[in-house]
């Protein structure tokens, strides 16, 4: 590739990571702000109720991404071979879908409310608060899965821009009515939940807007349905949708974890943390969905030169993001967890959640390699490598970790755990990609 070509190619890689990076960052804010309010207007129990019910949206998330990452995938390969027949096909099949999924798992969640918040792990104490939250959250999900679904395709439509323009407006929303409903008007914890699915439903309405506007390259079009496409799509993106269902799975094992080992207390520390981290983690999504398009899109070119380059662009974006995310955790920890937990309320909570911060923070260190890596996977239509790395990485080193960590360290190994399991995730990944691609 000559000079120019790789700042073209530089040029069309910020173009779509920046905006990624920012909505994964303003999907993050719509639960990091429930739970800023929730703990200033109503308590650290209550704060504790959203991280116990975080597990579920994170599952309904991953299901809107097991298939948007997909359809974008295929969709972006058949747009670089000029096929827009067949791009159309899988943008039409992929939206129903997710529509179709999205209200089979409200309907469900909604009939065993009380059973589906004793199985994240609700008590006693925190019972009422997690009802409350999930009998509000769980009817936005349809707007939840869907939006995602079209937030995604949007990016692979080539309007990365109005993707981040629209979540932006979505998230101005919530922090606005977050604060009306739960500060102004008291509504509690159903407050919050209530200012999210609001601006949920109103993204969803902005990304349809565009999709059935004449500015749009893909539209709906009449479908057979295709049972192989609708899998095909569903093999693709099941790394990614892994990776965000594993953000769930680990809040619901540290949850458990800790209830045991320290009590409410330490799923308070957690839940502070659990909120950085997931903006770590969506930093490092957003990298990873600004390069996917273009490595498949480069890939159905079959230019293998270029989408090697862009990979290297992407693994040098979120290497730096995790030292730089390392090193606010290590040395910067106090303002983040004083934004949850008043230090004059409960020093010695604020300073043990302070503690946890810092050795959490090594996780935040190979991280970035390890979800490139899986995600240029999947870009190039190679599911099952993708989903080992990311399975591992997400659950079964996560577990492992986990249980020796804290076998052998009590409480400071759980917050040691998930540095072990990132790295050696990380081992993993770049061997099979040596061994595989190079």
């Amino acid at each position: 590739m000559t000079k120019s070509t790789k700042k073209e190619i530089k040029n069309r890689f910020i173009k779509y990571v920046i905006p990624s990076v920012a909505a994964m960052w303003v999907y993050t804010i719509y639960t990091m702000v429930d739970g800023m309010f929730v703990a200033r207007g109503v308590g650290t129990t209550a704060l504790a109720a959203v991280n116990i019910a975080m597990p579920f949206i994170n599952t309904a998330f991953a299901l809107g991404i097991l298939f948007a990452v997909g359809a974008s995938t295929k969709a972006s390969i058949y747009k670089g071979q000029d096929n827009m027949e067949k791009a159309n096909k899988v943008f039409t099949m992929s939206t129903v879908t997710v529509f179709g999924l999205a209200l089979i798992v409200a309907v469900a969640a909604l009939l065993n409310l009380e059973r589906l918040a004793l199985m994240l792990g609700a008590d006693e104490v925190t019972l009422p608060y997690v009802k409350d939250y999930l009998s509000i959250i769980i009817p936005f999900v349809v707007c939840y899965m869907t939006s995602y679904n079209l937030e995604v395709l949007i990016k692979a439509d080539g309007y990365p821009q109005k993707a981040i323009a629209t979540t932006l407006a979505g998230a101005a929303t919530n922090i606005i009515l977050d604060y009306v409903f739960v500060m102004v008007l008291h509504w509690g914890i159903k407050g919050a939940a209530i200012a999210t699915g609001i601006s949920q439903l109103m993204t969803l309405s902005i990304f349809l807007a565009h999709f059935l506007s004449k500015k749009s390259g893909f539209s709906f079009v009449k479908i057979k349905w295709n049972f192989k496409e609708v899998v095909s799509m569903a093999k693709i993106g099941v790394a990614d949708s892994v990776t965000e269902f594993s953000v769930g799975a680990i809040i619901f094992l540290f949850n458990n974890t800790l209830i045991r080992v320290s009590g409410n207390d330490g799923v308070v520390i957690y839940t502070v943390i659990a909120y950085v981290s997931q903006l770590i983690l969506m930093t490092m999504m957003g990298v990873n969905q600004g390069m996917q398009p273009l490595v498949s899109y480069y890939h159905g070119r079959q230019e293998d030169k270029t989408h090697k380059y862009i990979l290297r662009i992407a693994l040098l974006a979120a290497g730096a993001a995790s030292v730089i995310a390392f090193a606010w955790g290590v040395l910067y920890p106090n303002p983040v967890v004083a934004v949850f937990i008043d230090r004059t309320a409960d020093a010695v909570l604020y300073e043990n959640a302070v503690d946890a911060f810092k050795l959490f923070s090594f996780s935040f260190l190979p991280l970035g390699v390890v979800v490139i890596l899986a995600g240029y996977f999947t870009a190039l239509e190679r599911p099952k490598s993708a989903m080992t790395i990311s399975i591992c990485r997400g659950l079964v080193l996560v577990v492992i970790s986990l249980v020796i960590m804290t076998m052998l360290f009590g409480e400071i190994g759980i917050w040691l755990s998930m540095g072990v399991s990132e790295t050696i995730a990380l081992i993993l990944a770049v061997t099979m990609y040596k061994k595989k691609l190079q």
